[in-house]
């Protein structure tokens, strides 16, 4: 009842319902709440009705939940309805890589020779890697990517070189933070 009347309305609505279980309501007040009831039900129909519509055109239009909401909004409201975990898992994914147009991920494994003997010496020599990382758009997994780079090769990636890549030496430092030991 309460979302259906406005806080004026449901105050007024609360104070004759008193009077009214306690037998001291006028004609006049009993009057005043059928009407606030009736305000009510009508928002609540009205209401029933937009909802009935919007299922319908969702129908008609076929349009799906991903056009309507984003992927946080489902998983939020997913985890307030208890239909996934309540914790949200951070998940990291481990550096990706592309070298002569084949596709490496860095995993806990160390990195195939093909790739890792061209990728450390460009990075220990101060030169950009930005040709090998596969995963440019997300800042985070650069960052991830260089921080392991720095914990492997002992050397420290250029400031230059980190504005290429779109990432700060911070980021780099979280990241390096994250690692596991």
């Amino acid at each position: 009842m309460a979302k259906l009347l406005t806080d004026s309305e449901f105050q007024r609505f609360s104070e004759l319902q008193q009077k009214q279980s306690s037998f001291t309501i006028t004609p006049e007040e009993a009057d005043e709440l059928r009407d606030i009831v009736a305000h009510a039900q009508k928002r609540r129909d009205d209401r029933a009705a937009a909802m009935q519509s919007i299922e319908t055109f969702i129908q008609q239009f076929d349009i799906s939940p991903d056009e309507l909401f984003s992927a946080e909004q489902i998983g939020d409201a997913a985890r307030t309805f208890g239909l996934i975990p309540a914790a949200k898992k951070e998940r990291v994914l481990p550096p990706s890589f592309t070298y002569n147009g084949k596709p490496y991920q860095w995993t806990a494994r160390p990195l195939p020779d093909d790739i890792r003997v061209p990728l450390f010496d460009a990075f220990k020599a101060g030169e950009s890697v930005k040709s090998f990382i596969a995963t440019l758009k997300d800042a985070n997994r650069c960052a991830a990517t260089i921080a392991r780079l720095e914990r492997e090769t002992g050397a420290v990636y250029a400031e230059a070189l980190l504005e290429e890549l779109s990432v700060t030496r911070t980021q780099v430092d979280e990241a390096a933070a994250k690692l596991p030991a």
